[in-house]
Protein backbone atom coordinates (compact mmCIF):
# COMPACT_ATOMS: atom_id res chain seq x y z
CA UNK A 1 0.00 0.00 0.00
CA UNK A 2 1.50 3.32 -1.06
CA UNK A 3 1.75 6.35 1.22
CA UNK A 4 -0.50 8.37 -1.07
CA UNK A 5 -3.16 5.66 -0.85
CA UNK A 6 -2.90 5.69 2.95
CA UNK A 7 -3.39 9.46 2.99
CA UNK A 8 -6.37 9.08 0.67
CA UNK A 9 -7.94 6.50 3.00
CA UNK A 10 -7.34 8.83 5.95
CA UNK A 11 -8.99 11.71 4.13
CA UNK A 12 -12.00 9.55 3.21
CA UNK A 13 -12.29 8.34 6.81
CA UNK A 14 -12.16 11.89 8.16
CA UNK A 15 -14.72 13.04 5.66
CA UNK A 16 -17.00 10.16 6.61
CA UNK A 17 -16.62 10.93 10.32
CA UNK A 18 -17.37 14.56 9.64
CA UNK A 19 -20.47 13.66 7.69
CA UNK A 20 -21.65 11.32 10.45
CA UNK A 21 -20.97 13.95 13.11
CA UNK A 22 -22.98 16.48 11.13
CA UNK A 23 -25.94 14.08 10.83
CA UNK A 24 -26.09 12.51 14.28
CA UNK A 25 -24.69 15.28 16.46
CA UNK A 26 -26.68 18.24 15.22
CA UNK A 27 -27.48 19.38 18.77
CA UNK A 28 -23.93 18.74 20.01
CA UNK A 29 -21.94 20.23 17.14
CA UNK A 30 -19.10 21.54 19.30
CA UNK A 31 -18.58 18.16 20.95
CA UNK A 32 -18.60 16.49 17.58
CA UNK A 33 -16.02 18.88 16.16
CA UNK A 34 -13.73 18.40 19.16
CA UNK A 35 -14.01 14.62 18.92
CA UNK A 36 -13.48 14.74 15.19
CA UNK A 37 -10.37 16.87 15.73
CA UNK A 38 -8.95 14.44 18.26
CA UNK A 39 -9.55 11.56 15.90
CA UNK A 40 -7.87 13.48 13.08
CA UNK A 41 -4.85 14.34 15.19
CA UNK A 42 -4.49 10.77 16.40
CA UNK A 43 -4.82 9.34 12.90
CA UNK A 44 -2.39 11.86 11.45
CA UNK A 45 0.17 11.17 14.21
CA UNK A 46 -0.09 7.45 13.59
CA UNK A 47 0.39 8.00 9.86
CA UNK A 48 3.37 10.29 10.41
CA UNK A 49 4.94 7.78 12.79
CA UNK A 50 4.39 5.04 10.25
CA UNK A 51 6.39 7.11 7.74
CA UNK A 52 8.90 8.98 9.90
CA UNK A 53 10.17 6.13 12.04
CA UNK A 54 11.45 3.89 9.20
CA UNK A 55 12.90 6.94 7.46
CA UNK A 56 14.91 7.72 10.60
CA UNK A 57 16.17 4.17 10.69
CA UNK A 58 17.22 4.41 7.07
CA UNK A 59 18.93 7.73 7.79
CA UNK A 60 20.90 6.21 10.69
CA UNK A 61 21.91 3.27 8.50
CA UNK A 62 23.15 5.55 5.71
CA UNK A 63 25.03 7.84 8.11
CA UNK A 64 26.75 4.83 9.70
CA UNK A 65 28.19 3.79 6.34
CA UNK A 66 30.67 6.72 6.52
CA UNK A 67 32.48 6.98 9.84
CA UNK A 68 34.81 9.90 10.69
CA UNK A 69 38.34 8.53 11.09
CA UNK A 70 39.70 11.39 13.19
CA UNK A 71 39.91 15.11 13.66
CA UNK A 72 42.35 15.74 10.79
CA UNK A 73 41.59 12.69 8.67
CA UNK A 74 39.26 11.96 5.82
CA UNK A 75 36.03 10.04 6.58
CA UNK A 76 36.45 6.30 6.23
CA UNK A 77 34.00 3.85 4.68
CA UNK A 78 32.66 1.23 7.08
CA UNK A 79 30.99 -2.06 6.33
CA UNK A 80 27.58 -2.09 8.08
CA UNK A 81 24.59 -4.38 8.25
CA UNK A 82 21.64 -3.99 5.91
CA UNK A 83 18.53 -2.01 6.94
CA UNK A 84 16.10 -3.70 9.35
CA UNK A 85 14.19 -6.58 7.84
CA UNK A 86 10.76 -5.17 8.78
CA UNK A 87 11.46 -2.10 6.68
CA UNK A 88 12.44 -4.25 3.72
CA UNK A 89 9.11 -6.09 4.00
CA UNK A 90 7.04 -2.94 3.58
CA UNK A 91 5.08 -2.68 0.35
CA UNK A 92 5.15 1.11 0.03
CA UNK A 93 7.77 3.56 -1.26
CA UNK A 94 9.73 3.31 2.00
CA UNK A 95 10.12 -0.42 1.48
CA UNK A 96 11.21 0.17 -2.09
CA UNK A 97 13.71 2.79 -0.90
CA UNK A 98 15.06 0.35 1.68
CA UNK A 99 15.51 -2.32 -0.98
CA UNK A 100 17.38 0.14 -3.21
CA UNK A 101 19.62 1.13 -0.30
CA UNK A 102 20.23 -2.54 0.47
CA UNK A 103 21.41 -3.08 -3.11
CA UNK A 104 23.59 0.02 -2.94
CA UNK A 105 25.02 -1.13 0.41
CA UNK A 106 25.93 -4.53 -1.02
CA UNK A 107 27.62 -2.94 -4.01
CA UNK A 108 29.38 -0.50 -1.69
CA UNK A 109 30.74 -3.34 0.42
CA UNK A 110 32.05 -5.06 -2.68
CA UNK A 111 33.60 -1.80 -3.85
CA UNK A 112 35.29 -1.31 -0.47
CA UNK A 113 36.73 -4.81 -0.55
CA UNK A 114 37.95 -4.29 -4.12
CA UNK A 115 39.41 -0.89 -3.22
CA UNK A 116 41.19 -2.35 -0.18
CA UNK A 117 42.72 -5.12 -2.27
CA UNK A 118 43.66 -2.70 -5.07
CA UNK A 119 45.26 -0.25 -2.62
CA UNK A 120 47.30 -3.02 -1.02
CA UNK A 121 48.45 -4.24 -4.45
CA UNK A 122 49.32 -0.68 -5.50
CA UNK A 123 51.34 -0.06 -2.35
CA UNK A 124 53.16 -3.36 -2.84
CA UNK A 125 53.92 -2.49 -6.46
CA UNK A 126 55.16 0.98 -5.52
CA UNK A 127 57.39 -0.55 -2.86
CA UNK A 128 58.81 -3.03 -5.35
CA UNK A 129 59.39 -0.25 -7.88
CA UNK A 130 61.24 1.81 -5.28
CA UNK A 131 63.43 -1.17 -4.49
CA UNK A 132 63.90 -1.83 -8.22
CA UNK A 133 64.90 1.80 -8.78
CA UNK A 134 67.44 1.58 -5.97
CA UNK A 135 68.90 -1.63 -7.40
CA UNK A 136 69.01 -0.24 -10.93
CA UNK A 137 70.67 2.99 -9.85
CA UNK A 138 73.25 1.05 -7.84
CA UNK A 139 74.01 -0.98 -10.96
CA UNK A 140 74.31 2.03 -13.24
CA UNK A 141 75.71 4.73 -11.00
CA UNK A 142 79.45 5.24 -11.12
CA UNK A 143 81.06 4.79 -7.71
CA UNK A 144 84.54 5.14 -6.31
CA UNK A 145 85.14 1.39 -6.67
CA UNK A 146 84.44 1.41 -10.41
CA UNK A 147 86.13 4.76 -11.00
CA UNK A 148 89.57 4.80 -9.39
CA UNK A 149 91.40 8.09 -9.20
CA UNK A 150 93.45 7.98 -12.39
CA UNK A 151 95.91 10.48 -13.78
CA UNK A 152 95.20 9.66 -17.41
CA UNK A 153 91.39 10.03 -17.47
CA UNK A 154 88.59 12.08 -15.89
CA UNK A 155 85.02 10.72 -16.00
CA UNK A 156 81.57 11.92 -15.00
CA UNK A 157 78.04 10.66 -15.68
CA UNK A 158 74.42 11.04 -14.67
CA UNK A 159 71.19 9.11 -15.15
CA UNK A 160 67.75 10.52 -14.29
CA UNK A 161 64.89 8.12 -15.11
CA UNK A 162 61.58 9.65 -16.15
CA UNK A 163 59.78 6.97 -14.10
CA UNK A 164 60.68 4.79 -11.13
CA UNK A 165 62.88 2.69 -13.40
CA UNK A 166 64.07 3.51 -16.89
CA UNK A 167 65.45 2.11 -20.11
CA UNK A 168 68.63 4.19 -20.34
CA UNK A 169 71.95 2.86 -19.13
CA UNK A 170 75.64 3.61 -19.19
CA UNK A 171 78.68 1.65 -18.19
CA UNK A 172 82.45 2.07 -18.16
CA UNK A 173 85.30 -0.06 -16.90
CA UNK A 174 88.98 -0.75 -17.41
CA UNK A 175 90.36 -3.92 -18.97
CA UNK A 176 93.74 -5.36 -19.71
CA UNK A 177 94.44 -6.15 -23.33
CA UNK A 178 94.34 -9.93 -23.81
CA UNK A 179 97.58 -10.09 -25.77
CA UNK A 180 99.48 -7.85 -23.33
CA UNK A 181 99.36 -9.73 -20.09
CA UNK A 182 102.09 -7.64 -18.48
CA UNK A 183 100.36 -4.34 -19.20
CA UNK A 184 98.01 -2.80 -16.68
CA UNK A 185 94.32 -2.08 -17.31
CA UNK A 186 94.99 0.49 -20.00
CA UNK A 187 91.86 -0.17 -22.08
CA UNK A 188 88.94 2.04 -21.09
CA UNK A 189 85.61 0.54 -22.24
CA UNK A 190 82.52 2.73 -22.25
CA UNK A 191 79.00 2.45 -23.56
CA UNK A 192 75.63 4.16 -23.34
CA UNK A 193 72.26 2.84 -24.46
CA UNK A 194 68.59 3.68 -24.77
CA UNK A 195 66.01 0.87 -24.79
CA UNK A 196 62.64 1.26 -26.49
CA UNK A 197 59.67 1.68 -24.19
CA UNK A 198 59.49 2.77 -20.57
CA UNK A 199 59.20 1.34 -17.10
CA UNK A 200 59.85 -2.20 -15.93
CA UNK A 201 60.02 -3.95 -19.37
CA UNK A 202 62.63 -1.49 -20.61
CA UNK A 203 64.58 -1.80 -17.35
CA UNK A 204 64.73 -5.60 -17.60
CA UNK A 205 65.78 -5.48 -21.26
CA UNK A 206 68.41 -2.90 -20.37
CA UNK A 207 69.87 -5.09 -17.62
CA UNK A 208 70.25 -7.98 -20.07
CA UNK A 209 71.84 -5.73 -22.69
CA UNK A 210 74.32 -4.20 -20.26
CA UNK A 211 75.38 -7.62 -18.97
CA UNK A 212 75.85 -9.08 -22.46
CA UNK A 213 77.99 -6.18 -23.64
CA UNK A 214 80.27 -6.22 -20.62
CA UNK A 215 80.74 -9.98 -20.62
CA UNK A 216 81.55 -10.04 -24.34
CA UNK A 217 84.03 -7.17 -24.06
CA UNK A 218 86.12 -9.31 -21.70
CA UNK A 219 86.56 -11.72 -24.60
CA UNK A 220 86.84 -9.31 -27.52
CA UNK A 221 87.83 -5.65 -27.33
CA UNK A 222 86.56 -4.85 -30.83
CA UNK A 223 83.37 -2.73 -30.49
CA UNK A 224 82.12 -4.01 -33.85
CA UNK A 225 82.56 -7.66 -32.81
CA UNK A 226 80.94 -7.03 -29.43
CA UNK A 227 77.82 -5.42 -30.94
CA UNK A 228 77.60 -8.08 -33.64
CA UNK A 229 77.69 -10.86 -31.06
CA UNK A 230 75.19 -9.20 -28.69
CA UNK A 231 72.79 -8.35 -31.52
CA UNK A 232 72.73 -11.95 -32.71
CA UNK A 233 71.93 -13.27 -29.23
CA UNK A 234 69.19 -10.72 -28.60
CA UNK A 235 67.61 -10.87 -32.07
CA UNK A 236 67.29 -14.66 -32.06
CA UNK A 237 64.92 -14.57 -29.10
CA UNK A 238 63.09 -11.25 -28.97
CA UNK A 239 59.31 -11.92 -29.05
CA UNK A 240 58.56 -8.51 -27.55
CA UNK A 241 60.39 -6.82 -30.48
CA UNK A 242 62.22 -4.46 -28.14
CA UNK A 243 65.48 -2.87 -29.21
CA UNK A 244 68.32 -0.77 -27.80
CA UNK A 245 70.41 1.93 -29.42
CA UNK A 246 74.02 1.68 -28.24
CA UNK A 247 77.26 3.58 -28.58
CA UNK A 248 80.20 1.44 -27.48
CA UNK A 249 83.87 2.33 -27.57
CA UNK A 250 87.30 1.33 -26.31
CA UNK A 251 89.99 3.91 -25.55
CA UNK A 252 93.68 2.94 -25.40
CA UNK A 253 95.01 5.11 -22.60
CA UNK A 254 98.60 4.57 -23.74
CA UNK A 255 98.26 6.44 -27.01
CA UNK A 256 94.75 7.98 -27.14
CA UNK A 257 93.45 5.61 -29.82
CA UNK A 258 89.65 5.33 -29.58
CA UNK A 259 87.77 2.63 -31.50
CA UNK A 260 83.98 2.90 -31.46
CA UNK A 261 80.78 1.54 -32.98
CA UNK A 262 77.36 3.16 -33.11
CA UNK A 263 74.23 0.99 -33.25
CA UNK A 264 71.54 3.52 -34.10
CA UNK A 265 72.39 5.85 -31.21
CA UNK A 266 72.60 9.64 -31.03
CA UNK A 267 76.01 10.73 -32.35
CA UNK A 268 78.33 11.85 -29.52
CA UNK A 269 80.33 15.05 -29.47
CA UNK A 270 84.11 15.36 -29.36
CA UNK A 271 85.36 18.66 -28.03
CA UNK A 272 89.00 19.24 -28.77
CA UNK A 273 91.28 21.07 -26.38
CA UNK A 274 91.21 24.17 -28.64
CA UNK A 275 87.39 24.37 -28.40
CA UNK A 276 86.62 22.76 -31.75
CA UNK A 277 83.47 20.64 -31.61
CA UNK A 278 83.21 17.50 -33.74
CA UNK A 279 80.15 15.32 -34.24
CA UNK A 280 80.87 11.58 -34.38
CA UNK A 281 77.96 10.92 -36.70
CA UNK A 282 79.08 7.63 -38.24
CA UNK A 283 76.43 4.91 -38.09
CA UNK A 284 77.71 1.36 -38.03
CA UNK A 285 74.45 -0.58 -37.94
CA UNK A 286 70.85 -0.53 -36.70
CA UNK A 287 69.73 -0.69 -33.10
CA UNK A 288 70.44 -3.94 -31.26
CA UNK A 289 67.61 -6.50 -31.42
CA UNK A 290 65.97 -5.52 -34.73
CA UNK A 291 67.64 -7.77 -37.34
CA UNK A 292 69.60 -10.99 -37.17
CA UNK A 293 72.81 -11.71 -39.08
CA UNK A 294 74.00 -8.10 -38.95
CA UNK A 295 77.73 -7.40 -39.04
CA UNK A 296 78.52 -4.08 -37.40
CA UNK A 297 81.39 -1.85 -38.43
CA UNK A 298 83.60 0.44 -36.39
CA UNK A 299 85.66 3.62 -36.71
CA UNK A 300 88.85 4.88 -35.13
CA UNK A 301 90.19 8.27 -34.05
CA UNK A 302 92.94 9.61 -31.78
CA UNK A 303 92.40 11.76 -28.72
CA UNK A 304 94.92 14.38 -27.73
CA UNK A 305 95.57 15.49 -24.18
CA UNK A 306 92.61 17.53 -22.94
CA UNK A 307 90.09 16.27 -25.52
CA UNK A 308 86.61 15.63 -24.17
CA UNK A 309 84.00 13.10 -25.36
CA UNK A 310 80.32 13.62 -24.44
CA UNK A 311 77.84 10.79 -25.02
CA UNK A 312 74.12 11.18 -24.29
CA UNK A 313 70.63 9.80 -24.90
CA UNK A 314 67.77 11.55 -26.66
CA UNK A 315 66.25 12.48 -23.30
CA UNK A 316 68.64 15.44 -23.41
CA UNK A 317 67.99 16.86 -26.87
CA UNK A 318 64.30 15.90 -26.92
CA UNK A 319 63.44 17.37 -23.53
CA UNK A 320 60.33 19.56 -23.95
CA UNK A 321 59.23 22.80 -22.33
CA UNK A 322 55.56 23.52 -21.42
CA UNK A 323 54.96 24.71 -25.02
CA UNK A 324 56.22 21.40 -26.50
CA UNK A 325 59.44 22.94 -27.83
CA UNK A 326 62.49 20.65 -27.94
CA UNK A 327 65.80 21.38 -26.24
CA UNK A 328 67.29 20.38 -29.65
CA UNK A 329 70.70 19.24 -30.90
CA UNK A 330 71.59 22.80 -31.86
CA UNK A 331 71.06 24.14 -28.34
CA UNK A 332 73.07 21.26 -26.88
CA UNK A 333 75.95 21.82 -29.32
CA UNK A 334 76.03 25.53 -28.51
CA UNK A 335 76.13 24.72 -24.82
CA UNK A 336 79.13 22.39 -25.29
CA UNK A 337 80.87 24.88 -27.55
CA UNK A 338 80.45 27.83 -25.17
CA UNK A 339 81.42 26.07 -21.94
CA UNK A 340 84.68 27.46 -20.54
CA UNK A 341 85.24 24.69 -17.98
CA UNK A 342 86.33 21.61 -19.92
CA UNK A 343 86.02 19.09 -17.09
CA UNK A 344 83.50 16.25 -17.55
CA UNK A 345 81.86 17.02 -14.21
CA UNK A 346 81.26 20.65 -15.17
CA UNK A 347 79.83 19.64 -18.56
CA UNK A 348 77.45 17.12 -16.96
CA UNK A 349 76.33 19.56 -14.25
CA UNK A 350 75.75 22.46 -16.65
CA UNK A 351 73.88 20.33 -19.18
CA UNK A 352 71.60 18.84 -16.53
CA UNK A 353 70.84 22.26 -15.10
CA UNK A 354 70.10 23.72 -18.52
CA UNK A 355 67.79 20.86 -19.49
CA UNK A 356 65.84 21.02 -16.23
CA UNK A 357 65.58 24.79 -16.51
CA UNK A 358 64.35 24.45 -20.09
CA UNK A 359 61.69 21.91 -19.06
CA UNK A 360 60.32 24.23 -16.41
CA UNK A 361 56.97 22.93 -15.17
CA UNK A 362 56.68 20.36 -17.97
CA UNK A 363 56.83 16.69 -17.04
CA UNK A 364 60.06 14.86 -17.84
CA UNK A 365 59.25 13.01 -21.05
CA UNK A 366 62.21 10.62 -21.22
CA UNK A 367 65.21 9.35 -19.28
CA UNK A 368 68.12 11.79 -19.21
CA UNK A 369 71.56 10.15 -19.39
CA UNK A 370 74.99 11.64 -19.98
CA UNK A 371 78.49 10.16 -19.95
CA UNK A 372 81.55 12.37 -20.43
CA UNK A 373 85.26 11.65 -20.16
CA UNK A 374 88.39 13.66 -20.81
CA UNK A 375 91.67 12.16 -21.94
CA UNK A 376 94.47 13.56 -19.79
CA UNK A 377 97.27 11.88 -21.71
CA UNK A 378 100.08 9.61 -20.61
CA UNK A 379 101.25 10.65 -17.11
CA UNK A 380 104.97 9.98 -17.79
CA UNK A 381 105.75 11.98 -20.91
CA UNK A 382 109.54 12.07 -20.62
CA UNK A 383 110.33 8.37 -20.77
CA UNK A 384 108.94 5.38 -22.56
CA UNK A 385 105.11 5.65 -22.31
CA UNK A 386 104.84 1.90 -21.85
CA UNK A 387 106.99 1.80 -18.73
CA UNK A 388 104.27 3.19 -16.47
CA UNK A 389 101.83 0.50 -17.52
CA UNK A 390 103.85 -2.51 -16.48
CA UNK A 391 101.91 -4.32 -13.78
CA UNK A 392 104.50 -5.44 -11.22
CA UNK A 393 102.11 -7.86 -9.56
CA UNK A 394 101.27 -9.45 -12.90
CA UNK A 395 104.94 -9.65 -13.75
CA UNK A 396 105.69 -11.42 -10.48
CA UNK A 397 102.94 -13.96 -11.07
CA UNK A 398 104.20 -14.48 -14.61
CA UNK A 399 107.70 -15.25 -13.33
CA UNK A 400 106.41 -17.61 -10.65
CA UNK A 401 104.38 -19.48 -13.26
CA UNK A 402 107.50 -20.40 -15.29
CA UNK A 403 109.89 -21.27 -12.45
Amino acid sequence: MTIAFKILLLAIAMASLGLMAGIFLVNHLLVGLVGLGLVAVTATYALVQDIEQPLKELQRWVSNVIQPAGANQEPALKLTANPAGKILQRRDQIGQLAQVLQTVGTELQQSIQHLTATTAAKERLESELRIGRSIQMDMLTLGSASLPNRKDLAISATLQPAREVGGDFYDCYFLREQLSYLLGEHRFCFCIGDTSGKGVPAALFTAVMKTLIKSQSYIDLSPANVLTHVNQIVSENNPSCMFTTIFFGVLNLLNGEMVYANAGHNPPYLRRQDGTLELLNQRHGPAIGILEEITYKEDKLWLNTGDLVVIYTDGVTEAMDPDQNLFSDQRFAELLRSQTDHSPEAIITLTTEQVLQFQGTAEQADDITLLAFQYLGVPNLEGDPLNFAIDSEALSKFKQQWK
